[in-house]
């Protein structure tokens, strides 16, 4: 049983209490748990083949919760527990990543991080969507009878071993997995019921969000590897800390290592793994090409065309954060730098620039609707976003001008990115949000009352569009997307978002609106702020030493966003079977939602 959109409750009114822990942004504790909830047939909850087909924790519905009071459970998943911890994970459609430590590799503090040595670890299907979705239509006992019949067996020890009668059957009901071209690989990744542990390439370490990077990636890089032959040295770095360094989404999984070095796998047939091929899979994690400037690449590459920038192997600099939308991904840099990647067709790569005479009474020149040749272009490695419009920009365009004034090299360095379906979120340096991709933004030729004839009420922008609406001179601390929204957590503990409301199809990408008043969150004790499909959840402490935990939805009502804030029933559970854990962070799948925990 799948939730639909949780009714809004009255906490956002009541008054909790500050509490005087430190900031935990950088700071990780001891005995890290991790427990789901959702359907099990898929294998994100990682409860082993057995329990593949059992409804231990299906999600409640509002209703159940409301009306008859019930509470939603939680199950643990196998594979982290008495001699592993759980130090971050996410959650894709129908598969969940995590990394984890040894429990005795434990640390108090975070200047400690930097010591811990995480494997990654995933479960469920991370090579699969196709075939989910169309597991998911089939009645019940169908589809457990495919599930059943194409888990890989413990005899399968070879390609050459033939499918039986049974597993002919079940691939025939699930459908042919039309992306694949080994079928060994595919029965042995696509369907993974207990966690299963992933090496990084040449020994490689996942790294952890907060963690420092060190002098050693800034040096293997291509930038630091040219400056040291030159003998110059550049300690004026933006970014020296990772923030986001583990994502899963639509059949992909991306990881960023200690040195700073981004990889991914998963499916592939939209270039959304950015290895450089449109292979339908990538089995193992591999680094994703093209990670440098356009400048970068054209003084120090080889080749020519599309060749030069798709060979370019190297990585100009460490990659501190990653997203993942459905079929694309967005990169950061510790340069402030932005790369993009995989489907494009709808502008999720932002390769656009915004006309000159956009927005403005004046017709461009002659009425020329001008694009740059790329801008909707699917790309199987990454691509550079540089071109950010400058939205306070006072000097009128001249009738011969073609593109809007862009920000100055400084101003357009980034500090946050994140992802929905098919849209990219980044905010700047200068503390400016921007959105691109799919249906982001209103058309301003249709109108509710005439007659829109080929036209809908919203429209794609392939360029970096400024997010209007938000209050002035509060910096933006925190960002995440979910499929069809974004927020931002300011500094004033208020929330921010843009989107599609949750309540009816009704676009809010015009400007944003507060979705969370200032005075709930307490800023100073905030532990995590996640998207996840509808939901925005955000984590941080009370004075009682607990963790509050609030799930916010974007509402096309002003009183429901007023009073939109909810308290999950899953705390009830935790608070009564695990009294000893606290919360660290929340994330909603599709099917499926995970929640890390740590020990008090």
């Amino acid at each position: 049983r799948s939730s639909s959109a949780s009714s809004p409750c009255n906490l956002a009114r009541q008054t909790l209490p500050a509490n005087n822990l430190r900031h935990n942004q950088h700071q990780q504790q001891r005995g890290m748990s991790v427990y789901g909830f959702g359907q099990q047939w898929t294998g994100a909850l990682s409860r082993g083949p057995s329990n593949l087909f059992a409804d231990e924790a299906y999600e409640l519905s509002p209703e159940e919760i409301q009306q008859f009071g019930e509470c939603q459970n939680m199950v643990p998943l196998d594979g982290v527990g008495d001699h592993r911890k759980c130090v971050a994970a996410s959650v894709g459609w129908g598969h969940t990543a995590v990394l984890v430590t040894d429990k005795t590799n434990g640390f108090d503090d975070g200047s400690k991080i930097n010591n811990m040595e995480p494997k990654l670890m995933v479960c469920g299907r991370p090579h699969d969507f196709q075939t989910l979705m169309r597991l998911r239509r089939l009645p019940p006992f169908v589809r457990n009878f495919c599930v059943k019949h194409t888990l890989p067996s413990e005899d399968e020890q070879s390609s050459d071993q033939s499918p039986s009668t049974l597993q002919r059957i079940a691939t025939y009901f699930a459908g042919e997995n039309e992306v694949t071209f080994n079928e060994d690989e595919c029965r042995r990744y696509n369907n993974v019921p207990t966690l299963l542990e992933i090496d990084l390439p040449d020994g490689d370490i996942p790294a952890l969000e907060g963690g420092i990077i060190d002098n050693t990636a800034f040096d293997m890089h291509a930038a630091g590897r040219i400056s040291r032959e030159n003998g110059e040295s550049n300690n004026s770095r933006l970014h020296t800390r990772f923030q986001n360094t583990l994502v899963a989404n639509a059949g992909v999984t991306a990881v960023i290592s200690k040195t700073g070095t981004l990889y991914t796998f998963g499916l592939n047939h939209r270039g959304q793994c950015g290895t450089g091929s449109f292979l339908p899979n990538v089995w193992i994690p591999s680094r994703v090409v093209g990670l440098a400037s356009t400048r970068f690449i054209l003084d120090h590459g080889t080749g020519s065309g599309d060749e030069l920038f798709k060979q370019f192997k190297e990585q100009e600099n460490p990659i501190v954060s990653v997203a993942l939308g459905l079929q694309h991904g967005v990169a950061l840099d510790s340069e402030g730098q932005v790369f993009c990647w995989g489907k494009g067709e709808r502008g999720q790569l932002g390769l656009g620039r915004r006309m000159a005479h956009e927005g403005r009474e004046e017709e461009a020149p002659n009425n020329e609707v001008y694009e740059e040749p790329n801008q909707n272009r699917t790309f199987e490695y990454a691509v550079q976003v540089a071109s950010f419009y400058d939205p306070y920009s006072t000097i009128s365009p001249s009738p011969d001008e073609i593109y809007a004034p862009v920000l100055s090299q400084q101003d357009s360095k980034v500090r946050m990115v994140s992802a929905g379906m098919n849209f990219t979120l980044a905010v700047t340096e200068s503390n400016i949000p921007y959105i691109w991709g799919k249906n982001i933004c209103l058309n301003p030729n249709y109108s509710e009352s005439g007659v829109n004839l080929r036209s809908k009420p919203v429209q794609d922008s392939a360029y970096p569009r400024f997010i209007p609406g938000l209050p002035p001179n509060l910096s933006i601390e925190r960002v995440a997307c979910g499929t069809h929204h974004a927020a931002m957590l300011l500094e004033d503990g208020s929330i921010w978002a843009v989107g599609v409301a949750t309540d009816r199809p009704l676009p809010l990408w015009g400007e944003a609106v507060e979705i969370l008043a200032p005075g709930l969150v307490q800023m100073k004790e905030l532990v995590s702020f996640t998207g996840g499909f509808g939901r925005t959840v955000v984590v941080f402490g009370t004075k009682s030493g607990r963790r509050q935990v609030i799930e916010i939805q974007l509402w096309s009502n002003e009183e429901f966003r007023q009073n939109g804030a909810v308290r999950p029933s899953w705390l009830d559970w935790l608070e009564n079977q695990e009294a000893q854990e606290k919360v660290c962070s929340v994330h909603r799948g599709w099917m499926h939602s995970v929640v890390v925990t740590e020990e008090t």
